[in-house]
């Protein structure tokens, strides 16, 4: 902008004349003398401003004597106006061509405008963040998934939002974990499940993209993440997993699962110095139920086998059946790798004591130790299966 000092003369001489001229700004003065009237212009206000769109304006700057800036828009152009006291009810207006600056400000409010639709359409939920892991942006679905309102995450510490983020073992996740924190420190994050513990209680499982955000010059000015709501895949998943690795009839672990848990709890050993245990077992008596009672009372004695065995283990020890009469029991985690082994025969031995709707059974068991007599699940399961025939051959032999 040009000022000039009150003192300036309301007309400039002819030497004063022809510098203005040459100024690049548009510039007129303006007189409050029984009406307004425009007592000179330079060559740049000649040629490109036209009359003025509010010359109240212009009269009440005259008479106030008071310096003011003003925004006009004309027919093809925008104006910033600054007007300056010349005194003697004059002023001196310079004009400042805004017009692309006008054009930048309405583009950009109708890209946000188009962004704020976008993101109100979405169905994931969408929240951006400052470098300060504070929350700038947040949409409608960002806030129905978090379980509050719009306005309770604009303007919010991502640590004060009330939602409790876990992985899929139910641990809570640590800040070096969460997906707006690891994509503030420029991590792109794709397709992390986590489980949101909202603060009504409710449980959802959602899956998360997150991103960093940089400017034009590539300092980084925040980051972005969407959330969709996975709970129903997450769920139908586990389903699927728990239909694949469960024994139909009895609830227990199949061969499959087994196998799988088995060389996960050796590995764990492996690493702890600790033991495992392999019991196998197969069913005495069974066909005599199923020959004499049917394949219904068969059936309900399996499951009955089951519960027993369950009662006879840790929580964290695992059950199985193989298929037909033959059960499988692991104890993990063991620091005396003979005692508590013996334990367990001994209880199941004591557990399938009991009839069995008037009908007996007894088990053959074998017994394999981890690392002693194998070190993969399948030696071991071979080497308890050999255990367990002796032990049915020695009981069939004593019965005769």
């Amino acid at each position: 902008m040009v000022s000039f000092p009150c003192e300036w003369v309301n007309v400039p001489r002819v030497a004063d004349r022809h510098v203005l001229d040459a100024v690049p700004a548009a510039l007129q003065v303006w007189a409050l003398r029984g009406g307004l009237t425009r007592t000179w212009a330079n060559e740049e206000a000649r040629r490109r401003v036209a009359l003025p769109s509010d010359d109240e304006a212009l009269a009440a700057a005259c008479a106030a004597q008071e310096p003011a800036v003003l925004e006009w828009e004309g027919r093809d152009h925008w104006w910033r106006v600054q007007i300056t006291p010349l005194g003697a009810r004059s002023i001196l207006v310079a004009f400042a061509d805004i017009t692309a600056q006008k054009a930048h400000e309405h583009s950009l409010r109708a890209s946000e405008q188009l962004n704020r639709e976008i993101l109100a359409g979405l169905q994931e939920g969408v929240v951006v963040v400052d470098m300060d892991a504070c929350v700038v942006v947040a949409n409608e679905a960002a806030a129905a998934l978090f379980g509050v309102s719009v306005g309770e995450l604009s303007e919010t510490a991502l640590s004060a939002i009330p939602v409790d983020l876990l992985d899929d073992r139910g641990h809570l996740l640590g800040e070096d974990r969460l997906p707006l924190m690891r994509a503030l420190k420029g991590e792109e994050v794709r397709g992390q499940v986590v489980r949101f513990v909202r603060r009504d209680g409710s449980l959802l499982w959602v899956e998360v993209h997150a991103n960093p955000l940089y400017d034009g010059n590539g300092a980084q000015y925040g980051a972005v993440a969407s959330y969709d709501d996975v709970t129903a895949r997450v769920e139908q998943d586990r389903r699927t997993r728990h239909e694949a690795d469960t024994d139909a009839l009895t609830g227990l672990a199949n061969r499959r699962a087994l196998e799988r848990m088995l060389e996960a709890a050796l590995a764990r050993a492996g690493t702890r110095s600790r033991s495992v245990g392999v019991v196998m077992l197969d069913l005495d008596g069974f066909k005599a139920i199923n020959d004499s009672r049917g394949h219904a009372a068969g059936d309900a004695a399996l499951r009955e086998v089951a519960a027993r065995l369950r009662r006879c283990v840790r929580e964290r020890d695992l059950v199985a059946r193989l298929g037909g009469d033959e059960f499988v029991l692991v104890l993990t985690d063991l620091e005396d790798a003979t005692r508590p082994v013996a334990d367990l025969v001994d209880r199941v031995r004591e557990g399938l004591a009991a009839p069995f709707d008037e009908q007996e059974l007894r088990a053959a068991i074998g017994v394999a130790m981890f690392p002693s007599e194998g070190a993969t699940a399948a030696d071991l399961l071979a080497h308890a299966d050999r255990a367990m025939y002796v032990d049915k051959g020695a009981r069939n032999g004593s019965l005769r």
